[in-house]
Formats: structure tokens, C-alpha cells, sequence
């Protein structure tokens, strides 16, 4: 995602995304459907500290892409 803009990138980040909120998903529907897991509020909270940390970045590279391609130039 580095030098790509918001256009270029914007695929990426949706499958990404697509990802992430899936594995949450299937993270909360066997915490809520079996009881035979143990899952403290310590578990629970760095899990989400993770999460917040991993989406915070995804936020601040898409802050700085620009919103429309580089323009190559073709001057001589």
C-alpha cells in the first residue's frame, strides 16, 4: 500500500478488510456457541487491542493515499 493511491488500492483493502471481519466472526460465533471455551475479559480485551492496533494502520495508510493516480509524465 505504499505509493498506491486510494483508487489503485481500494480492491486490496476491501479483501482485506472482508478477511479480517470474517475471522472475527468465526472468532465470535464458537465463543458464543461453545460453552466449553474459556475466554476471559483479559483475553478479550488484548484480542481487541490487536485488532484496533492492525485497523488503526489500515486507517492512517489509506489517510495518506492520495485520491486519484500518479500522473505519468511523457515530457521530453
Amino acid at each position: 500500500m505504499a505509493n498506491k493511491s486510494w483508487p489503485e488500492e481500494r480492491a486490496d483493502i476491501a479483501v482485506w478488510l472482508s478477511g479480517f471481519l470474517g475471522i472475527y466472526k468465526k472468532w465470535v460465533d464458537k465463543i458464543l456457541d461453545n460453552d466449553d471455551v474459556e475466554v476471559n475479559k483479559v483475553k478479550i480485551i488484548e484480542l481487541l487491542e490487536e485488532w484496533i492496533g492492525k485497523l488503526e494502520e489500515i486507517k492512517l495508510k489509506i489517510i495518506k493515499m492520495p485520491d486519484t493516480p500518479k500522473q505519468e509524465s511523457n515530457d521530453i
